[in-house]
């Protein structure tokens, strides 16, 4: 019986990926969820970044060629820039990526700090160049793939869930 509930919301509030403003004048996602009276609780909120995470470990193998080279530490600076500036605008800084793929790391800093990004978030920036001075302890990278692998099978259990199985 829940499930012609389900299926009749689905139907007649349709999915919305992006927000969008109601008939009522709130802003709305998905199947009709009234983001302005309900919001979302901090699960839904984790799960959005379990998925966030997942999709930008994909294109970053796919589009930053070297980082699965590159020690824990740097690929954990990688992966904030994507998920802050998201991996184009990680791209455009050049420079960086280019001192990073031959681990010239101080010059990287350099062009961490070289940016309108620093100026923006210098906090973040600060706490991410942190990460250039570590250096890769026993077990991190073994650690870093464990992580991944359990966060893709997580992020993939919950992608194939079905309410209406």
């Amino acid at each position: 019986m829940l499930e012609n509930v389900f299926k009749d919301l689905m139907k007649y509030e349709g999915l919305a990926l992006r927000v969008y403003t109601c008939p009522r004048g709130k802003p709305t996602i998905g199947y009709g969820r009234n983001l302005e009276d309900n919001g979302i609780t901090k699960k839904e909120a984790e799960l959005m970044l379990v998925f966030d995470i997942s999709r930008l470990v994909m294109q970053l193998d796919k589009r930053v060629n070297f980082w699965k080279a590159q020690p824990v530490n740097i690929r954990i600076i990688l992966l904030e820039m994507a998920y802050q500036l998201g991996v184009e605008g990680l791209l455009k800084f050049k420079k960086f990526l280019a001192a990073l793929e031959t681990k010239n790391y101080v010059l990287a800093k350099e062009e961490m700090f070289d940016s309108k990004w620093a100026m923006q978030t210098p906090k973040r920036v600060i706490a991410l160049a942190k990460y250039l001075n570590l250096q890769k302890k026993t077990g991190d990278t073994e650690k870093w793939l464990k992580d991944l692998k359990v966060l893709r099978e997580y992020a993939n259990t919950i992608e194939n869930m079905s309410i209406l199985e």
